[in-house]
Order: C-alpha cells, then sequence, then structure tokens
C-alpha cells in the first residue's frame, strides 16, 4: 500500500478513539481495504494492528458493531485461511465468547474457513482452546451459529476430540436443541472409524441418547431415533446397541406405544427407525424384534393418515435387499396378506396412497435395486416369490392389466409411479411375458405421442430397452423395440419434420 494510504488508514484509525466519529471512519477504513490486493493490505494491517477496530464492537450501537465487524472481515478476508486465527488468537478466543451474535458469527465463520481449506490450519495443540470453543458454540441461541459450530465440531483433526468431546458435554445441561446439536456431532464423528465411535461411547453420549428416548417432548424423541438409525447401520454401532440392551429397549418402548398418549405421533418415527436398520440387517431385527414386524403390519393394517404412508414406503424399504425379500417370504401368509391390502390401496386409494403403494411394490418386486444383486446371479427363489407377489396384487383383473391401466393414467405423477413398477416386473422374465399377453400394452409403450413428461418419457424408455431384448416378443415387435431404443426417449416425428421443413 502507498504511503497515502497508510497514513489514512492510520488516521481513520485514531478517529475511532471519538465516538461520533466511529461510523464515518469505519467506512473510510472499508473503502481504503476492500479493493486492495492481499499482498498489499496483509502486511498493512499487521503493521497496523485490528484492536482499536475491536474496541468498536462493544462500545457502540448494533449497527455500528455490525460494521466493524464487516471491517474486521475485510481485514481476515485479506489472510490466508486459518492465518488471521494464529495472528489474533487471543482477540478470536474473544470473538468466539462475544455476547453480540454477529462477532460470534464472524469468529465462527472464520475458523470454518480454515478447517474447510485445510484441516491442519490450526495445528494441535496450540489451537485446542478454539475447537474447544466452537464446541460448546453448538448451544449457540443462534441457529445459524449452532449450525456452522455442528459442522466444525463434526470436522475436526482426530486428536482434538478427547478433548472437545469433554467440553462438548456442556450442551448435554441445556435445551433439547443444543442436545441434539451434540448428538448430530457425536453420530458424524463416530461415523467416521471404530476408535472414534469408542471414544464417544466411553464419554457416555449414546447412553445418554437412549435415556433420553423417555423424554415428553416428541420432536425430540423423533430427532434421537433419526440420530440413532445412522449409528445403528455402521457394524460397531449396531453391536454396540445391541450388546449394551439398548436395541432391546427400544424395541421394548415400541411396545408401550399403545398405552402412550402420543403412540400414534411416536410410532412412525420408530418404525422408521427400525426399518431403517432391517433394510441393513434384516435377519437379526426380524429374528430377534418381532415388535417391529408386528407394528408394521397393524400400521398397514389400519386407516391412520400418520401411520399408513410410512409403513408403505417402510415395507418397501426393507424389501429393496434380495435378502429383505427373502426375510419377508419367511412369514408366509402374515406377509402376502399385505401385498393383498397393497393392491387394494393401489386400486382404490387416494392418489397420494396409490402412488407410495406403486412405488413400494416396485422396490419389493425390483432385483436392480439391491446393490449386491450386479455381483451376484438372482437366486430362482426370488424370481418365484416376485411372481406370485404380483399376481397378487390383483385377481381380476389381472395384475398386469390393473398396470396398464396405471400407465395410461393422465397424472404424470400416478403414471410415473405405474411405470416404476412395470420396469420392476421386466427385471424378470415372467413380467415380459405378462406385458406380451395384454392386448395393446406394447403398442401403448412404442406411441411416442402419449407422453410429455420428461420423466415418464425417460422411465417409459427404460422399460423399452429392457424389453428390446427380451425372448417374449416375436422379431417385429423386437425390431419395433429396438428402433425406439436407437433414436432415444425424446424422439418425435414433429422433430424430424421440422428439421426436414428447414432444409
Amino acid at each position: 500500500m502507498s504511503n497515502r494510504d497508510l497514513d489514512q488508514l492510520r488516521n481513520c484509525l485514531d478517529r475511532l478513539k471519538i465516538k461520533e466519529n466511529i461510523p464515518t471512519a469505519l467506512n473510510e477504513i472499508k473503502s481504503i481495504l476492500a479493493y486492495k490486493p492481499a499482498a498489499e493490505a496483509a502486511p498493512t494491517i499487521r503493521n497496523v494492528g485490528i484492536s482499536k477496530i475491536l474496541f468498536c464492537i462493544n462500545k457502540t450501537t448494533k449497527s455500528e458493531a455490525e460494521l466493524a465487524c464487516d471491517v474486521l472481515k475485510i481485514c481476515f478476508d485479506k489472510f490466508e485461511p486459518g492465518e488471521a486465527i494464529r495472528s489474533y488468537i487471543s482477540h478470536f478466543m474473544y470473538l468466539l465468547r462475544h455476547e453480540r451474535d454477529c462477532v460470534r458469527r464472524l469468529a465462527v465463520d472464520e475458523v470454518y474457513k480454515a478447517i474447510t481449506s485445510n484441516v491442519n490450519a490450526l495445528p494441535l495443540p496450540q489451537y485446542i482452546d478454539v475447537f474447544v470453543a466452537v464446541a460448546q458454540m453448538i448451544c449457540d441461541v443462534d441457529i445459524g451459529i449452532a449450525n456452522k459450530a455442528v459442522l466444525i465440531t463434526s470436522n475436526l483433526p482426530t486428536e482434538a476430540y478427547p478433548k472437545v468431546l469433554e467440553e462438548m458435554k456442556i450442551a448435554l445441561d441445556c435445551n433439547n436443541s443444543a442436545k441434539c446439536n451434540a448428538y448430530e456431532v457425536v453420530m458424524n464423528i463416530s461415523s467416521k472409524s471404530y476408535d472414534l465411535f469408542q471414544l464417544c461411547a466411553q464419554e457416555r453420549y449414546i447412553d445418554f441418547m437412549v435415556n433420553e428416548l423417555n423424554s415428553d417432548d416428541i420432536l425430540y424423541q423423533l430427532n434421537i431415533l433419526e440420530l440413532l438409525s445412522q449409528l445403528a447401520v455402521k457394524p460397531h454401532g449396531i453391536n454396540y446397541l445391541v450388546k449394551q440392551g439398548m436395541l432391546q429397549k427400544i424395541a421394548d418402548q415400541v411396545k408401550e406405544l399403545h398405552s402412550n398418549p402420543f403412540g400414534s405421533l411416536l410410532t412412525p418415527g420408530y418404525m422408521k427407525f427400525f426399518g431403517y436398520i432391517a433394510y441393513h440387517y434384516p435377519k437379526e431385527i426380524f429374528g430377534k424384534y418381532p415388535i417391529l414386524l408386528e407394528t408394521l403390519f397393524e400400521a398397514l393394517d389400519s386407516d391412520d393418515s400418520n401411520l399408513l404412508p410410512v409403513a408403505i414406503d417402510t415395507l418397501g424399504f426393507i424389501g429393496t435387499t434380495i435378502e429383505g425379500k427373502m426375510c419377508l417370504a419367511t412369514l408366509g401368509s402374515k406377509y402376502t396378506q399385505n401385498i393383498e391390502r397393497l393392491g387394494a390401496i393401489i386400486r382404490n386409494s387416494p392418489s397420494e396412497l396409490r402412488i407410495r403403494a406403486l412405488r413400494c411394490m416396485g422396490n419389493l418386486i425390483s432385483v436392480d435395486k439391491d446393490p449386491n444383486s450386479k455381483v451376484e446371479s438372482v437366486d430362482q427363489r426370488i424370481t418365484l416369490m416376485t411372481r406370485e407377489w404380483f399376481r397378487i396384487l390383483s385377481k381380476q383383473p389381472s395384475s398386469m392389466e390393473v398396470l396398464y391401466g396405471i400407465c395410461k393414467n393422465p397424472f404424470p405423477d400416478i403414471k410415473l409411479a405405474g411405470l416404476i413398477l412395470l420396469d420392476a416386473t421386466c427385471q424378470h422374465q415372467w413380467g415380459e411375458e405378462l406385458v406380451s399377453r395384454v392386448a395393446g400394452f406394447i403398442e401403448y409403450l412404442l406411441d411416442r405421442t402419449t407422453d410429455f413428461n420428461k420423466e415418464c418419457n425417460e422411465a417409459k424408455y427404460d422399460i423399452i430397452k429392457r424389453l428390446a431384448s427380451s425372448t417374449a416378443f416375436d422379431k417385429a415387435i423386437i425390431i419395433r423395440l429396438q428402433k425406439y431404443v436407437e433414436l432415444g426417449p425424446f424422439y418425435s416425428e414433429t422433430t424430424l419434420e421440422v428439421a426436414m421443413d428447414g432444409e
């Protein structure tokens, strides 16, 4: 910076001593520094210091404090990420604990910038106090600051966590929002490694979470369940919950939901929790915690608008994997009765439920959605089971005739759900054969004038791509299917006509 700029900057800083001059002087400092290259500005800022600007965040009005924060941000932005904190560490510790939210926000944003640019920008153990201070800011009354603190604390160097987790316990004496922020941090870092999970368990955060499920705060309970489900799908997480009896404790709470006045509000959360675990570990959940299935099937048999949609989604989620399908099949008539129930919903319910039920059946019939299906051949039992499940959906008219009618529905959301189920059936030889037997179905699929919705066009194209290599159709149909695939999902005769007219 030129000597003239430097003199002007010093003059402005001196004028900050007089209260009446503060707004004007701060704005002039902004003008001097804002557009100066970092290479010029940073040495000058180090030379003159920031103490006089910091003074303005206390002895001024809120608007003047915010203006001072703007000036400080400009100063900090002239440094490399983390450099301002290292240069002014005592000032930063003060800023992180300041009573004004604009000041705390400035400080926490600077820490976030440092950590996200380089996790070692603030090396340990020198800057452990910064990390502890930020971790305790998960209790901040300002939601934006608290959320930023959660992000930072979830991504610290591993060696910071023994001290940080110990000091973060202050949140467990705060309100439920602060507690949930602490739990979120714990779940985030527990998923990174077994050692970090062990550290969280030793600090008894997980025990505290499970015990808090006895809270009268419904939303708080549901938040805890959602967070615990993230832990439970990790091998070390599910093992800990089982060995400590925590999963059984949660299952016992499900049994008591019938007598709980808020049971209908809590049941969807517990269903989602166990459903999420059952997706990953169906054998274990089905075998050891039958209350899940009892609750799920009761909900499927009900007309409760809170329970039924979640139950449909949960059943479809569990049955997405091959192992999940096999476990459901072992339930025999208990399960097939619910397939009949899905069929009734598909035929006779309001649109939202019909769409959910169609997508659920799509998951139950599909084999491609299981990640392992790409590397393992599909068990013949799956082929037989899924064919029977599809048949059960409707006796008269047949399931495929019902599905044909749904695919012709003029409403795109229902049509798309129908096409998703059709795609699932066409992953099987029996599905391709059923399509070939329904008069007009293949002609409808090949008709490009019936769909104007992008998602429906893409879904139909995927189905035709499957059918183009099928043995269920004669040669003439296969040629038409292959031609459709060759031209792509969005080809139309009008496109061709316009192109020819242009020539």
